[in-house]
């Protein structure tokens, strides 16, 4: 388990240890947080065999139980680990959207009897892409579940599900872990030394998320990071870049991320504050080039490019044109 979530499960066992944890629980928060984790310990502990045994032998009190769970080494846990638990069952989908039918058979499977003990458990993973029918077929699963059926939601955008389907749910948020914690994490994960003085930044452009944050160190992107934010800030004086800076933008998301942070660097010495606070230090001398553009036409490239962000997590009404939006924002920063 990772350490920033030690807090969340010391609060979440002893509800399991005393079957007091709701059937619907929404598990929500940021991505690379390690939701999916969370559950997945979690629906071990619900699963595990060794609560009924030791409650059964009077041998363990609430917090020696919930301190024990899950066991780790009964059947139950060790099927689990395995991932070929019949009792467990996960919707962890890769496509654009998690269908109806998906979702009914989900509900089909747990209103059967469990096959291995008293419990069934499913996670539905990224649930806010349940198109509208799902999340409607899954209610009355959510409202009457069948028997000991508990039912785990993960979601990075809890703002996407319904609202009834949120109503129906205990909700856990899972905060963003202190950058400290962060730290004293990433240093045992075999990074190489060179790249502790960048960590700072990569905590930043990854939005506080510790799993991306290491996966981006591991990659070394901070390379493809400075070279992208220098050719931005050299955009007006060699425009024949601009079509590699689209394509770039265009494939990869976090792109967007580093220019987002850049531009409020610049925004922030525009406006003549300190330099105090800078989220990308190892780019200043770029955002203090920038920040010549002046505070109008920062804010502007501000707003354009949240703006675009937004388009992009738009799941309602007609499909963007993402590369058009893109192609007239860096048309707008080129203009005059």
């Amino acid at each position: 388990m990772y350490p920033w979530l030690s807090e969340l499960t010391a609060q979440l066992l002893p509800l399991v240890a005393r079957r007091q944890l709701a059937h619907g629980l929404l598990i929500k928060g940021g991505a690379g947080l390690g939701k999916l984790r969370l559950s997945q310990h979690l629906a071990q502990a619900l699963l595990c065999q060794a609560p009924a045994e030791s409650q059964s032998q009077s041998l363990l009190g609430d917090t020696e139980l919930a301190d024990s769970l899950p066991c780790g080494h009964c059947h139950s846990c060790n099927l689990v680990e395995a991932g070929t638990h019949s009792d467990l069952h996960l919707i962890n989908s890769d496509q654009r959207s998690i269908g109806v039918d998906t979702v009914r058979q989900l509900c089909q499977v747990l209103s059967e009897s469990p096959r291995l003990g008293r419990s069934k458990v499913a996670i539905i993973n990224d649930a806010d892409k349940m198109t509208e029918a799902a999340a409607n077929a899954l209610l009355k699963t959510l409202e009457e579940p069948h028997g000991q059926a508990s039912l785990i939601l993960v979601s990075a955008y809890p703002e996407r599900l319904l609202p009834t389907i949120r109503s129906r749910c205990q909700q856990w948020l899972v905060p963003i872990p202190a950058p400290e914690q962060v730290f004293a994490w990433l240093s045992s994960q075999e990074l190489s030394p060179d790249s502790q003085a960048s960590w700072a930044g990569a905590l930043r452009v990854n939005q506080g998320s510790p799993l991306a944050t290491l996966t981006y160190l591991q990659s070394g992107r901070d390379h493809a990071r400075h070279q992208l934010l220098s050719q931005f800030s050299q955009l007006h004086l060699q425009q024949q870049n601009i079509i590699a800076m689209h394509s770039a933008l265009l494939a990869e998301p976090l792109y967007k991320v580093w220019l987002q942070l850049l531009l409020q660097d610049a925004l922030q010495l525009a406006l003549g504050l300190s330099s105090t606070g800078l989220r990308l230090t190892d780019n200043q001398a770029l955002a203090l080039n920038l920040s010549q553009l002046g505070v109008e036409k920062l804010e502007q490239a501000l707003a354009g490019l949240l703006q675009l962000e937004a388009l992009s997590q738009t799941q309602a009404g007609r499909p963007v044109n993402s590369a058009l939006q893109l192609q007239l924002w860096l048309n707008d920063w080129l203009a005059n």
